[in-house]
């Protein structure tokens, strides 16, 4: 067996109908150069800002875990309607325009074939490895959501404070194990910066002398518009670094600090900090490789849009999410007297679905991953409020 089809089964076994949809040569015919366009804009942006790669991973964790990697995150919101992109969480996310810029050169050689959602796992892993991480695999295949939900992001990503058997219970949820959570959250909290007004010294142990140098960037009006380098000594290297920093407390974020002293999760940094730097590229790829299919749309669900920022085919809703005409199921629509068929589909939308997608063992006996997310017919709540 071949490293390629290797590599797939083991994700099949993480997400099984997803990753059995994605293909490491997906666009071999489509668009042969589509890695290539890609690995050229981030190479290039990388040269330009060396912090390329952690807004980007900031971005692929923030796309995926709110409801799958499908760039709902991409989305603009429109003058009445939400997105993902406004939600609180996503406010200080940055990489879009590198997205966009892939993006417009695919366009240029291959019209309407690489989806926005592949081009962020692809970037986000060429971003990785120039950073020093791992080169781990990046199978394509996704297709684009049809909806941005702007409570996705508000009720499915963690915060930075909050405590850690409520962040594993996330994780879990997600399909992921304590230990993949931590690999995650070690590669990339190891590079990158954190604003100062997120930085609470008070919330866990730190120790003194990396409290008073946080209290030189943060204090008086720096609170607002300050920021702190995660790993004070190599902030733009993806390492193993953050074992020692969170166990020396000296990570300015909470989260990383409770997870030392945690009793479930304080063993497993320990245990890392004491293996090769080798072991923890290797886990942290493996890690990456399950986030990148994470529910990912997959088949003739979703689209691939044309623009990263909109959604194809546009439709005005009656509620404060986005929404496009082409959520609602084809047959559906087909069905729509024509003189009030916004008003209609509208409804259809605002009812929603009662087809939940059953939850699948995802080959671990602690965690369970939820099918492949298929965004159609409309089953998508919009707020109320």
């Amino acid at each position: 067996m071949d490293a390629c089809r290797l590599v797939l089964v083991l994700l099949a076994a993480a997400t099984p109908l997803a990753a059995a949809e994605l293909a490491p040569d997906f666009y071999k015919e489509s668009c042969p150069d589509a890695e290539k366009i890609v690995a050229g804009v981030i190479e290039k942006k990388m040269k330009d800002d060396p912090g390329t790669a952690a807004g980007l991973l900031r971005l692929l964790f923030h796309d995926c875990f709110a409801n799958g990697c499908d760039a709902s995150i991409l989305v603009d919101p429109l003058s009445n309607q939400s997105s993902e992109k406004e939600a609180g969480p996503n406010i200080s996310v940055r990489g879009y325009d590198i997205i966009d810029e892939a993006k417009k050169e695919l366009e240029a050689k291959c019209p309407n074939t690489v989806s926005c959602a592949d081009i962020i796992s692809l970037a986000t892993r060429d971003s990785v490895k120039l950073a020093g991480g791992p080169d781990y695999a990046v199978p394509t295949g996704r297709r684009d959501s049809l909806v941005s939900n702007r409570e996705d992001s508000d009720d499915n990503l963690p915060g930075p404070d909050i405590p850690v058997p409520q962040v594993t219970a996330d994780f879990v949820k997600a399909g992921f194990t304590a230990e993949e959570m931590v690999l995650l959250l070690a590669g990339g909290h190891s590079i990158g910066k954190v604003r100062c007004l997120f930085i609470e010294p008070d919330t866990s142990p730190m120790e003194a002398g990396y409290r008073a140098s946080i209290s030189k960037l943060c204090d008086g009006p720096n609170r607002d518009t300050g920021f702190v380098n995660m790993d004070q000594s190599n902030p733009n290297v993806i390492d193993n670094s953050f074992f020692a920093n969170a166990i020396a407390e000296k990570m300015p974020l909470t989260i990383d600090r409770l997870l030392a002293i945690d009793e479930k999760t304080g063993p497993l940094l320990k245990d890392m900090l004491n293996k090769p730097k080798e072991d923890f590229m290797s886990a942290f790829g493996k890690a990456m490789e399950k986030l990148t299919v994470l529910k990912a749309i997959t088949g003739k669900d979703g689209e691939v849009r044309k623009a990263c920022n909109e959604f194809n085919n546009p439709m005005s809703s009656d509620g404060p999410s986005v929404i496009r005409i082409s959520s609602v199921d084809p047959e559906v629509l087909d069905g729509l007297a024509a003189g009030n068929k916004q008003e209609q589909v509208s409804s259809i939308v605002s009812q929603g679905h009662a087809d939940a997608q059953p939850e699948a063992a995802a080959g671990n006996a602690d965690a369970k991953a939820e099918k492949p997310h298929k965004k159609a017919s409309g089953k998508h709540k919009l707020r109320s409020d």
